[in-house]
């Protein structure tokens, strides 16, 4: 039996949850320096356990530093996701 799409996939295979996480880091590195996983999951409404999954994962993809003591920061690769989904978002919004 096929499996049905996952309507929280992106075309690149990313989930929602994914992108929003790298869309939040990268405004908190913008403003701060940092991100920390207190800070995201206060931005994204989220328990402190369910940001310190995701951003496991997001370092295991190559998508963001830990440098301890001083939090996260994007890879190369995150912050062009980050990016390509802030750009995405502001021409959403841009339409409605």
């Amino acid at each position: 039996m096929p499996s049905k799409p996952d309507s929280r996939r992106t075309s690149s295979s990313r989930s929602e949850s994914t992108e929003d996480h790298l869309e939040r880091i990268q405004e908190l590195v913008e403003a701060k320096g940092y991100a920390r996983v207190t800070d995201i999951a206060e931005a994204l409404e989220l328990s402190r356990s369910t940001v310190s999954n995701m951003v496991r994962r997001l370092a295991k993809r190559g998508y963001v530093n830990y440098e301890r003591y001083r939090g996260f920061t994007l890879t190369a690769e995150g912050q062009a996701v980050a990016r390509h989904v802030k750009q995405r978002h502001r021409t959403l919004s841009d339409l409605l």
